[in-house]
């Protein structure tokens, strides 16, 4: 099923549920796709980094909200971040990312923290899912000054 299509019946579902943060994650995440266009008709693909994006932006407003401590808008934050997960590729686990990092560094030939960058385009090569923090965090580690 094309992810437009799952989320208008998740849409459906959340009306008849009455789940309104629910309904109103979904309506945000149809929108993002309808903004690119207005048919609909996005690839799957470019879906995916839409979402990844928007929950890149969720996870810097829980930041801010749990720095002024707003545990009401922290936790429905938490639940709308929780919604689009469910249209993310599952995340690679640490040991499955620093293989990946080792990888792109042995591919780039890369010595020090200066090649960092490299290292991070190859990454992006060989497996576009990393997460692209953790895995600059790693190459960071494995690197030397």
């Amino acid at each position: 099923m094309v992810l437009i299509e799952k989320i208008n019946e998740d849409i459906k579902d959340a009306m008849r549920s009455r789940d309104q943060i629910r309904l109103s994650t979904l309506r945000m995440l149809k929108s993002k796709i309808l903004a690119v266009d207005a048919r609909g008709m996005v690839p799957d693909a470019e879906v995916v980094k839409l979402f990844k994006t928007y929950s890149g932006n969720l996870q810097e407003a829980l930041e801010e909200a749990e720095k002024v401590n707003s545990l009401e808008r922290i936790e429905q934050i938490k639940k709308e971040l929780a919604i689009v997960q469910e249209f993310l590729p599952k995340a690679l686990s640490l040991e499955e990312t620093k293989k990946i990092v080792l990888q792109a560094i042995s591919e780039s030939g890369a010595k020090t923290k200066k090649d960092l960058g490299l290292v991070m385009k190859s990454i992006m090569k060989i497996n576009n899912t990393v997460d692209g923090k953790v895995a600059r965090d790693l190459a960071s580690q494995l690197l030397v000054d």
